[in-house]
């Protein structure tokens, strides 16, 4: 305390705040090896390139929420896909403050499947699942109040920039907490458009039109689970989902299951 009785406060630089994120995001990859999974060519009509959007998903996956509930089985199941970040400025349970890194402007006006923040205490992500009302800017005062600021723009990069997220979240999340939104995406092994009478795998962004990513398949092609520490992969769904720590995909084409 000085001696004009105020307490001071010592401010959040962007360089302090995208060293905090990185940090973050280090210590998770090395706690935990997100759901994974290695794509094989599966024939004519299918090869890596085209089933790179599952590997790029499952890559940026969280560890314990990275599945969604709606999941049905090993032929059907949705990821929550992690596509912007920052930090909490502040939130009353109602409205939540958030300073973002640099993200794509066109998939933030796509908007938000739901967004989860990491609770330093307990270690774990906390999800809201409705999906919020993203307003920008936000109220950067309520970010100027705790000393933390926007990352500014460089060559390579725009600027971050405060914005508001309207949806009800119990507990608050308290300032300086580390902030995610994601986009549900949804992956099924189904019949496929390209090739009549065999399976194909198929992905849908929450609000988009489904691609079809991979075919021929056969019926088989599916998704297994790798449970904590247990091998092999299993074909039941597990519970809870929190348990999962990698996928086996089996895509059932030419060159049969594969894994990592």
């Amino acid at each position: 305390m000085n001696g004009s009785g105020k307490t001071s406060r010592s401010g959040v630089t962007p360089v302090e705040l995208a060293i905090g994120l990185v940090i973050t995001a280090i210590i998770g990859a090395g706690l935990v090896t997100l759901l994974r999974g290695e794509i094989a060519f599966v024939g004519p009509h299918g090869s890596r390139s085209t089933v790179n959007p599952l590997l790029s998903d499952i890559r940026m996956l969280e560890a314990t929420g990275g599945l969604d509930p709606a999941t049905a089985s090993g032929r059907d199941f949705t990821l929550r896909v992690p596509y912007a970040f920052g930090l909490v400025c502040g939130s009353n349970g109602t409205v939540t403050t958030l300073s973002l890194l640099p993200a794509d402007s066109s998939r933030l006006a796509e908007g938000a499947s739901g967004f989860a923040w990491h609770d330093a205490v307990s270690g774990v992500y906390t999800y809201v699942t409705a999906a919020p009302t993203i307003t920008s800017p936000g109220t950067t005062a309520t970010c100027t109040r705790v000393g933390i600021g926007t990352v500014p723009a460089s060559s390579s990069s725009p600027p971050g920039r405060v914005v508001n997220l309207i949806a009800s979240v119990s507990p608050a999340p308290t300032a300086g907490s580390v902030l995610f939104l994601y986009r549900r995406v949804r992956y099924e092994f189904r019949a496929s458009a390209s090739v009549p009478g065999r399976d194909g795998l198929w992905r849908t962004v929450d609000g988009q039109t489904d691609q079809e990513l991979a075919a021929p398949l056969d019926t088989g092609a599916r998704a297994a689970f790798f449970v904590l520490n247990r091998t092999p992969a299993e074909t039941t769904l597990p519970t809870p989902l929190s348990s999962v720590r990698g996928l086996e995909i089996r895509l059932g084409g030419s060159d049969g299951t594969i894994s990592r």
